[in-house]
């Protein structure tokens, strides 16, 4: 009996931000996002908190054909938790209620944009751990846009809201997940970022809001916003993807030459693409997925918003061999091994 991991389910807003309306409110250009990041449009969520795009990931999963039995035992949600003063109690208890598991476990977990990845591995040995769990549902919400400052043009054009669901289940004769790992090397920030590389600052920022006559409408609100220093997270990013991949390989039957797709981190395509080259190099020939040019970096979300698309377009069919790959501030990375259901 193996512990698969399910097709996703997701949730994406439909309001869009584009390269062009950057273009109007901030010193930048379309050529220049896309260069340096890959990313064309955004999505942003005016009138839904995580908790709500997490519920909706989780209908939408629990609504597909291959689940019949809907009774979860527990529900991990990860989250960086930026919806304001909506962090206690556990966006996990919400969702249990919104798909009527008022008795499922539930609990959150933080680690940055690696975060489902995490839940992932949590609730595998969970259920290693304990054979009374036979479904567990792990999701990844987020609202960075709602943190996002629009004055500033070095990241605010990276960041965009969704959020995605998995269900874990016993089945007999899959093979399913088959390793986990996590990491981490510690943030301690710098002179510029006392508070660390990737993190929050309060300050007085420019916040985008719905406006029935125009696009969106600005203001400037003092709170905490996302702050970054690019180059060293990129430092620590294009490495570290690479050997997220190897180390769950490691202890394994498998190797680089068995696995037919990667699904990274959306953040940045230079990072994807860096590691993609030295992947290929080292026997990988199959396919690195992803879609962050359409949804930008939704965090814990991303990864379960590219491989929808990836199933839906049978790039990712039954009994492939695939890993979920991330990073994300903390630091933190991960990856998940498993056999596509």
């Amino acid at each position: 009996m193996g512990i698969i991991l399910s097709r996703p389910g997701i949730y994406t807003p439909e309001n869009i931000i584009t390269n062009s309306f950057l273009e109007k409110i901030i010193d930048t250009s379309d050529k220049w996002i896309i260069k340096r990041s890959g990313i064309k449009e955004r999505r942003i969520s005016l009138n839904k908190g995580i908790r709500e795009m997490g519920s909706l990931a989780a209908k939408k999963l629990l609504d597909q054909e291959l689940i019949t039995d809907q009774k979860i035992d527990e529900i991990i949600f990860a989250t960086n938790l930026h919806d304001q003063n909506k962090e206690f109690p556990s966006h996990a208890g919400y969702v249990a209620n919104q798909i009527d598991n008022p008795n499922a476990i539930a609990s959150d977990i933080t680690a940055g944009c690696t975060g489902l990845i995490y839940a992932i591995r949590q609730a595998y040995n969970n259920m290693v751990a304990e054979p009374n769990l036979k479904k567990t549902l792990v999701v990844g919400g987020e609202r960075l846009t709602d943190m996002t400052d629009y004055s500033d043009r070095t990241n605010c054009f990276l960041f965009g809201d969704g959020a995605g669901a998995y269900l874990l289940e016993r089945l007999d004769n899959e093979e399913g997940i088959i390793n986990n790992v996590i990491g981490g090397k510690s943030d301690i920030g710098s002179r510029k970022f006392p508070s660390g590389e990737l993190s929050l600052e309060n300050k007085l920022g420019v916040k985008l809001i719905s406006d029935p006559k125009i696009e969106y409408n600005q203001i400037y609100l003092k709170q905490n916003y996302l702050v970054m220093n690019g180059k060293k997270v990129f430092e620590f990013a294009v490495p570290i993807m690479e050997h997220g991949v190897k180390k769950v390989l490691e202890n394994t039957k498998y190797n680089l030459e068995d696995v037919d797709a990667i699904i990274p981190h959306g953040a940045n395509i230079r990072i994807i693409d860096s590691a993609k080259r030295k992947l290929e190099k080292n026997g990988f020939k199959g396919i690195i997925y992803t879609n962050l040019e359409k949804y930008g970096n939704t965090s814990t979300a991303s990864v379960p918003i590219a491989a929808d698309e990836a199933f839906k377009k049978e790039i990712i069919k039954k009994d492939d061999l695939i890993i979920n790959v991330a990073f994300g501030a903390g630091f933190t990375w991960g990856a998940n091994l498993y056999r596509a259901i």
